[in-house]
């Protein structure tokens, strides 16, 4: 191990975790002025966006009631991406507007983080933490060279799961309260070579999902698909000729902090994706030529740990559009449980076990926000946890956990640690109203550009469910 502190393994700000809100955290501590290190397992940033193909982008979405126009809540960073795909021919489709070329997004996810300065350090692994306290001194990470021991002033957790965070020690909750359950993870595929002319005549994507669905539900009836992990048909445009995105796979009752789980849980979730690709293909005309083009080679999970934070998102916040005076971000996606036990559909009714609601969010034009409060803790004065891992409650979380959302929690976590760093203060002595008017559009109304047009005024906030 090598464990000497010196220039080239002492940063401001180390963040852990490549994922859409680790990537936002990178980038605007680097430009703030922070020496800042990425740490990565896999060799590319995106988390799930990436490895986990989870496809398209939500949580930004807006539809101004009055006319119709369709816009974004969330800008900065998420914008910068967002128009660096679009300039690239990678980013959205007339089916699905916020759908985007996920092997492009590592290349502009790459670019931007080198640009900006950011450190990168990928095919790394989280080892331990150490302490001093209740601060954090500097962590271990294990790759193929060995271990190593890296230092700074802040620290960043953007693994998802709060593994720093965990590991140093910081109090957290598993699941929902009355079993500890998660919510159910899927694997992602696509379908390549599929005869999408039909699909993309409708303008619709529900309309293009119902051209399938008759097909799917016969199958079912009679018995000559066995399919019980999603009763419906539920793919997404992808914004290249003849792909289709797939989310239908579920695994119930697994868990993301164990090895053995998800080992078990990307195998049947591979088992259910060619289950579905060789049932469309013998069965449907649109996919005759078709085949399984890609899938995800780690499982989408939706849920693991909730840290302790000074403030707990509730499902209240989300339903009724709470705005604080330390909203950091902010987004209208509503309550989208997965039912952890598996239900008929899966969007599970906050407070009822089973039951089944869909849209369960904030009012049609308005939107929520996330309070600086709920991604620091009252100790540990050099962590923020920047990622589906923060004070939220089993429902909040289930509404806050998505892509959009997380690049801009992230580019707030990003400032505050970066400011932390220079001015050598406490996350805790961060001024939560401060902050939140370090960003932009945070200040500003919906976005209506082009950049965000859906297709033929469709209201977009009524497409996605991931």
């Amino acid at each position: 191990m090598k464990n000497n502190q010196h220039e080239s393994n002492t940063f401001d700000v180390i963040v852990c975790g490549g994922g859409p809100s680790g990537v936002a955290a990178a980038l605007s501590a680097a430009r703030r002025g922070a020496k800042t290190l990425l740490v990565e397992r896999y060799g590319f940033c995106g988390g799930m966006a990436t490895a986990a193909l989870v496809n398209p982008w939500c949580g930004h979405e807006f539809t101004d009631q009055a006319t119709g126009r369709n816009g974004a809540i969330i800008g900065g960073v998420f914008k910068e991406v967002v128009s660096a795909m679009h300039e690239k021919g990678g980013y959205g489709s007339e089916l699905s507007p916020a759908a985007f070329d996920d092997e492009l997004l590592k290349h502009v996810y790459d670019t931007m983080l080198l640009e900006a300065g950011v450190v990168l350090r990928y095919h790394s692994f989280l080892k331990a933490v150490h302490m001093r306290g209740d601060t954090i001194t500097s962590i271990d990470v294990f790759s193929k060279g060995g271990g190593e021991t890296l230092f700074a002033k802040q620290f960043i957790d953007c693994s998802g799961d709060a593994d720093l965070a965990a590991m140093a020690g910081m109090p957290f909750d598993v699941g929902r309260p009355e079993d500890g359950l998660t919510q159910a993870m899927t694997v992602s595929f696509r379908m390549a070579n599929v005869d999408k002319a039909d699909m993309l005549a409708t303008r619709n994507l529900r309309k293009a999902r119902a051209l399938v669905e008759p097909y799917f539900q016969q199958a079912l009836a009679d018995g000559s698909l066995y399919y019980p992990y999603r009763p419906f048909v539920h793919f997404y445009d992808y914004p290249r000729p003849g792909i289709l995105h797939f989310n239908m796979t579920r695994i119930n009752e697994v868990s993301g902090l164990s090895a053995i789980d998800l080992t078990k849980a990307e195998i049947e979730g591979r088992r259910q994706a060619y289950v579905i690709g060789e049932w469309l293909i013998k069965n449907v005309p649109w996919f005759k030529h078709a085949f399984v083009e890609k899938v995800a080679c780690q499982v989408g999970v939706r849920e693991t740990r909730h840290i302790h934070g000074l403030y707990k998102l509730t499902q209240d916040d989300i339903v009724n559009a709470t705005k604080f005076s330390d909203g950091i971000a902010r987004s209208r996606y509503f309550i989208d449980i997965h039912n952890p036990k598996g239900a008929h559909d899966v969007q599970q009714k906050p407070g009822e076990q089973g039951a089944v609601r869909r849209d369960f969010g904030p009012p049609e034009g308005d939107y929520y926000e996330v309070p600086f409060r709920s991604l620091i803790t009252e100790n540990f004065p050099n962590l923020i946890v920047a990622c589906r891992g923060l004070s939220a409650t089993h429902e909040a979380s289930a509404a806050v956990r998505v892509m959009a959302t997380m690049h801009a929690i992230g580019e707030a976590a990003g400032i505050a640690g970066a400011t932390a760093a220079r001015e050598d203060k406490r996350v805790q002595d961060i001024d939560g109203k401060w902050l939140r008017h370090q960003i932009p559009f945070m200040q500003e109304p919906p976005d209506f550009g082009a950049l965000w047009k859906a297709a033929n005024g469709y209201p977009w906030t009524l497409i996605a469910s991931v």
